[in-house]
């Protein structure tokens, strides 16, 4: 048995060798995007979003406590600042937490991970689209220097669960049509997605049933698998379209020793997408307008989705997109290619998502990954076209590329830091352990109490039982304070027991200051009276 268990790992050796040798070009192009996502994952973008506070937070608890913040049992939805935010990049975070503990990087693992998968991805994708390797590999290199696709893969807003979920199951289902087995994982996939984004109440159902109706049409799928397929999603789905339905009908929360459905105090869905607030028709045409602005600018102006100077694929992206749906419709039309019939329809409800939805790139992230294969395309066929234009292409996107790996690591933490509140959570520890009095927080921080529970790693309980809102019932609640913590202006005292913590920007004249030591950070300063040392 020795012998054969020594022979098994020396065939195993000798093929994953053969295939190194293969494939040069695949593995460097993975490794520059996996490079770019990974260096310095927990630290660029420096601080932390309260998005990413609050869902780190939550995975946190729950895994430990067995409820949320707001004392929920294994939420199905995440009641979160009252709103609500979908769980599900909680729940996958755990693992990471678990193992490393609650900090930024392990908060953002998810992120960093998804992104690979999705470079992976898509190069599966770009195989069966493409009858030669060589326009896997320009899928794959364009999808590694993708500045969206890199900034989104850094951070941990839950929503970029939902493009990477969407586009495994388009891959599933391109295998599907081969092997109708692999259908199951493009079942799975899409009913995942309805955890992860709001987004998806929209896109699932129409996308499902546009694909299901291709498959009915073409002859690619049996009347009898197909409903099989429609159960199961429905049946996967069913925990958060109840969610959705006691949100909508003011019902009340329903607990199973499984899961929670929550009810929030205001479902956020109807903030984010029209469909579920009755105003479908109202503001058609300003939505196309900041759709086709979205997609042309390249950047939506919020600084932690594009830097202007280079959108979301590089200015120079945007002939080879105009190429590329000419590229993309011609063979789903006149060659009846199956692959590119369904990338088209993907791009087509997304597209559709955009007329009913306030457009920015998080919302309509499920956009993006079809523009990079439309974009793929356009590039595929210059080179096929146009003598040296594949050299000339690749060439400009690598300059591109370079300008903006260069610009992220180098200006970009000190642009974005501001956003992120880098320093507040150095401040908070600081504070928490300079006394054991109360600490006045600044409400210059975007729901800076989340920040003290992700820091801190209060107990959900303990925030629970003393947590004092300035906004109770509001979509977005205000804690004004919760056990020692008080949030808000404050007027510092020296011969008091309080610490404070501070933007410097708001730090008083160093004459004001006597009696109090002063422990600054890069964006907050902490002041400390001697009675509190």
């Amino acid at each position: 048995m020795a012998a054969i268990g020594g022979i098994w790992v020396k065939v195993v050796r000798n093929k994953t060798w053969l295939w190194i040798r293969s494939n040069p070009l695949l593995i460097l192009i993975f490794a520059a995007g996996a490079f770019i996502r990974l260096w310095y994952g927990g630290a660029l973008p420096p601080g932390l979003n309260q998005d990413e506070a609050s869902i780190g937070y939550d995975a946190y608890a729950i895994l430990h406590h067995g409820v949320d913040r707001n004392g929920v049992s294994l939420p199905v939805h995440l009641i979160a600042w009252g709103s609500g935010q979908n769980a599900l990049y909680a729940y996958l975070s755990m693992p990471f937490i678990y193992v490393f503990g609650l900090n930024e990087w392990s908060v953002r693992a998810v992120s960093m991970l998804m992104g690979l998968i999705g470079m992976g991805t898509m190069y599966g994708i770009g195989r069966k689209l493409f009858d030669s390797r060589r326009g896997a590999l320009i899928v794959l290199f364009l999808t590694a220097i993708c500045p969206w696709h890199v900034m989104m893969s850094r951070w941990a807003l839950e929503s970029n669960l939902f493009p990477t979920l969407a586009l495994l199951a388009v891959y599933f289902l391109l295998l599907g049509l081969e092997r109708p087995r692999w259908l199951y994982g493009f079942t799975v996939m899409l009913a995942l997605s309805m955890y992860a984004y709001g987004t998806a109440y929209f896109f699932v159902p129409v996308f499902a049933l546009a694909a299901a109706i291709y498959l009915w049409v073409s002859g690619r799928i049996k009347p009898l698998l197909l409903l099989a397929h429609g159960a199961l999603l429905a049946l996967l789905s069913l925990p958060i379209l109840l969610f959705l339905y006691i949100n909508r009908a003011d019902k009340s929360e329903i607990v199973t020793p499984f899961f929670t459905i929550p009810k929030l105090t205001v479902p956020r869905v109807e903030q984010v997408s029209s469909v579920f607030s009755g105003k479908v028709a109202e503001g058609i045409a300003a939505r196309l307008r900041s759709l086709l602005e979205l997609l042309i600018s390249g950047t939506d102006g919020l600084p932690w989705n594009a830097m202007p100077d280079f959108g979301y694929l590089y200015p120079i992206a945007i002939p080879f997109l105009v190429i590329g749906i000419g590229v993309i419709a011609g063979k789903a039309f006149v060659a009846k290619s199956a692959p590119h019939v369904i990338v088209g329809l993907w791009l087509i409800t997304a597209m559709l998502m955009g007329l009913i939805i306030d457009i920015n790139m998080n919302r309509m992230n499920i956009v993006f990954y079809p523009l990079i294969l439309l974009a793929s395309a356009g590039v595929v066929w210059g080179g096929e076209q146009i003598r040296h234009s594949l050299k000339l292409s690749i060439a400009a996107f690598t300059i591109f590329f370079a300008m903006f790996g260069w610009q992220y690591f180098t200006k970009y933490p000190e642009e974005i830091g501001p956003s992120f509140y880098e320093s507040f959570g150095d401040a908070i520890r600081y504070a928490s352990d300079a006394t054991d009095g109360p600490i006045y927080v600044t409400d210059k921080v975007n729901m800076p109490y989340i920040y003290v529970l992700f820091y801190e790693k209060i107990h959900p309980e303990a925030f629970a039982s003393s947590v004092v809102y300035a906004n109770p019932g509001s979509p977005f609640q205000q804690a004004a304070s919760f056990g020692r913590y008080i949030f808000g202006p404050a007027v510092a005292e020296s011969g008091s027991p309080a610490v404070y913590i501070v933007p410097n920007y708001e730090l008083p004249p160093a004459a004001t200051l006597e009696g109090f030591n002063v422990r600054s950070f890069k964006n907050f300063s902490v002041l400390t009276g001697a009675s509190s040392n």
